[in-house]
Parts: C-alpha cells; structure tokens; sequence
C-alpha cells in the first residue's frame, strides 16, 4: 500500500494493520510512525518485531487478518469460529482484549423483517453474525455487499461493531449516495467476446451476457468442466454456486482459484440454501453495479429445483441476471442442466447448449 492509502486507514485499522506487519507496539505510536514502520518493514528496511511471549497479543481464531485484505488480493481466509449458522442469536461469546480489533470479511443479508446479518464463509460452511440497521442505513448498503467489518462481542452475541471497507472501496472513499441499480443500467444483446486461456472453451465464442447450458450425464465430470471452465476464464470476478455439497466433492471444489462461493451441503436445511442461493444472486448485482464483467458457474440446476416451489423464484431470479452493457460490466452465466429433463421454461433463456462427453465438449442444436 502507498503512504497515500494508509493515511485514508482510521487509527484503529491502522494500527491492526501495523501489528500483523510486526511493528513493535502499535498502540503507542502515532499515526505517522506506524506508516512509517509499516511501509519501512513492508519495503524490507526494517525487521518485523517477533514477540518473545504471547503477552499482548490479540486472541487467536476469530479475525481475519487485515493484512491480507489490505496488502494483497487474496481473498481467501480461514480460522473463522465456530458459531451457529441459525438466525438465533445465541452465538458463543468470545474474549476480547482492550485494543483489540477482530475483522471479518463477507457479504450483506438484508431481511424483509428489518434485520440484517454479515455472512462469512469456512471450509464451505457459512456462519452469520448480526448487522444492525443503523449501520446498514448510514452506509445504504444493499444484500450483497462484500464488506470488511470490526465486529465485538455484546452480551450473548457477536455482532457487527463498524465497517472499514465496502465493495473493495475504503470507507473514506465509499460515496453511498453515487450507487448504481442494476435494474437501471440499460442492457445490449451481447457482443463482448468471453476468452479463456483453454482453446476448448474458445472455439465457441461465448459472449459476455450469454446463458450458456452444459449437459452431461456424469455429475463428477460436470463439476470438473465447470470448475476448468472457471480456473480458465481470463475475467476476474468469478462466483461459483452449489447447494448439493457432499464430502467427495468438496476435493473437485478445491481446485478452484480465484473464485467466490456460494455453496451449501447437502445436510443443511432448505431455508440455509436458499438463503445462501438469494445473497449469490444479490452479489453478482452488486458485482455488475460496480462496473465489473461477472462469469457465474451454477451447478447445478436440478440441486436448485429441489429447495425452489413450484414457481422456481430462486432459479427465476438467478438465471435472469445475464446482461450485457456497452460500457459497464457484463454478467455471463454458465449452468449444469439436467441431461434426462428439460426445464421448458429455463431452456427458453439459453443462448447456447453444450453436451459434456468424456474428453470434449460438443456445440447442440
């Protein structure tokens, strides 16, 4: 990070900020020396401080560590803790030390209710932590929002305490009232071509806003096309969806780089995965508000028929969000259907359909 950027850090942010770098005691510094450290140890002109005893240091397994999001664009994360997925709010109290910031990064749920929650994601399992309204109507944030947050234990809850970063915009530049709609951003029929580093997928001239279904009769070699798909694609946000998750595919899972999940297993209740389905569909919204070309992996369909009603809501809204623009994002979608059934309804929508053989993929109609 530049001095510039570090100045635009508050002094508690800069100050995590400093004690993951290894400055030596961050607390007693001014805002000036710990970017000076910060940027000295980050330029390796000077040592980071090791500390000899565990004296002072922040509790282990609750933040995410504010380096990261900070100083890198790896966004994967781990050692979240162990709460309830539920909407209850009786979640295990954690310790915390004075001065002690602990972060989470995840994305906004708003409820029709007047509630919301922070969803973070580990070892593909989600957990929620309150968000309260205020914060939620100073910064007019929307579900979907990624957002990097100080949360604090209150009472018998771990709850949301400020927000530090949204949609990868520090705070201090975060302009609530210069938000896009998605609904407002005129659409055009595609004509930006997709392009991959995999020749396989280049042959067919996937376009940017396309509905492109895959057909295949084997669920393992779907997962490994879609998640090849996705490792090759050379556009940056990528989400990928699956509500089935079951322990032997979770190793295919593990091969996907660079990519946002959206995934819920098999064992968990039908409110969870739908839950999980409707922030997925609110995240790739957001994605497209901020001007950003989105692939979005669903697999797949036959999984989301099963937690949907008769009506299919979810799979309407999902599968609907493909959208071009001349000049400001785009959203292409590329979804496992089932092999044996045609859903008449969601066939209507497709671009392109492409069979899923053994070694090849095969143009239909």
């Amino acid at each position: 990070m530049t001095e510039e950027q570090l100045n635009e850090l508050s002094i508690f942010a800069l100050r995590e900020l400093a004690r993951q770098t290894g400055v030596y005691a961050p607390t007693s510094k001014k805002k000036g020396e710990l970017i000076k450290e910060i940027i000295e140890i980050s330029e390796g002109k000077k040592k980071p401080y090791v500390a000899k005893t565990k004296q002072g240091r922040p509790p282990k397994g609750l933040g995410y560590p504010l380096v990261n999001v900070l100083m890198s664009n790896n966004n994967s994360y781990s050692n979240f803790p162990k709460f309830s997925n539920t909407i209850t709010l009786n979640q295990e109290k954690a310790p915390f030390n004075y001065d002690d910031i602990k972060t989470l990064l995840g994305y906004v749920e708003i409820l029709g209710n007047n509630t919301a929650y922070l969803w973070t994601i580990e070892n593909y399992n989600y957990y929620n932590f309150y968000l309260p309204m205020h914060l939620v109507n100073e910064y007019n944030l929307k579900s979907g929002d990624k957002i990097l947050a100080e949360i604090e234990s209150a009472d018998t809850q771990i709850v949301v305490k400020s927000i530090f970063n949204i949609n990868d915009c520090p705070i201090l530049k975060y302009d609530k009232d210069k938000r896009k709609d998605f609904y407002n951003v005129k659409n055009i029929l595609p004509k930006h071509i997709l392009e991959f580093n995999d020749e396989k997928f280049n042959q067919f001239n996937f376009k940017m806003g396309e509905n492109i279904y895959l057909y295949g009769s084997n669920n393992n070699q779907n997962t490994l096309t879609i998640i090849d798909l996705l490792n090759s694609c050379k556009i940056k946000r990528k989400i990928y969806i699956n509500i089935s998750l079951a322990e032997k595919n979770k190793l295919l899972i593990d091969n996907l780089k660079d990519s946002e999940l959206f995934v819920s297993n098999i064992t968990d209740s039908i409110d969870k995965a739908k839950r999980i389905v409707a922030l997925a569909t609110e995240r790739i919204k957001r994605l497209f508000e901020n001007d950003e070309y989105v692939l979005v992996a669903v697999d797949d369909i036959m999984s989301l028929s099963g937690i949907d009603d008769e009506n299919m809501p979810s799979i309407k809204n999902l599968i609907s969000l493909s959208k071009d623009s001349e000049n400001a994002g785009a959203i292409s979608l590329f979804a496992i259907m089932p092999a044996d059934k045609s859903i008449n309804l969601l066939e209507k929508l497709a671009d392109k359909r492409i069979k899923i053989c053994e070694k090849d993929l095969l143009l239909l109609d």
